[in-house]
């Protein structure tokens, strides 16, 4: 949303700043960036970053609480897809979904699994 709204280099902070542009300019986009950003959290998630004025901030913040490449975030999400088994109500569409959410979360914290593996995995938790 932001690339489309053309506000995407706020993320990089004012090092980029348009040329021309003054700082009243600059703080418009600024805000109109984190303000696109806060409607697509969740609740839970906003009131995680609410302190957060800037759109840099509010983002690095971001990636500070769901993007670390901590050891204990990458053992989370390896077992949330090895213990991943479909539910009786679940349709396989759903689960392929689900599957492949948990699949791209383990992407930016540098876990890559073959296909294979991923093979046996999504065979391995169906009913």
């Amino acid at each position: 949303m932001l690339i489309q709204q053309g506000l995407h280099k706020t993320l990089q902070g004012k090092s980029v700043k348009a040329a021309g542009a003054s700082n009243k300019d600059w703080e418009e986009i600024d805000l109109k960036a984190a303000s696109t950003i806060q409607l697509c959290l969740a609740d839970e998630v906003m009131y995680n970053v609410m302190d957060e004025e800037t759109a840099t901030g509010l983002w690095l913040r971001l990636e500070t609480l769901y993007m670390t490449k901590s050891l204990s975030n990458k053992l989370c999400l390896k077992k949330q897809l090895c213990e991943l088994h479909m539910n009786e109500r679940t349709t396989v569409v759903e689960h392929l979904n689900f599957f492949n959410k948990v699949i791209s979360e383990l992407l930016p914290v540098d876990v890559k699994i073959n296909e294979d593996d991923k093979a046996l995995i999504l065979l391995n938790s169906l009913s």
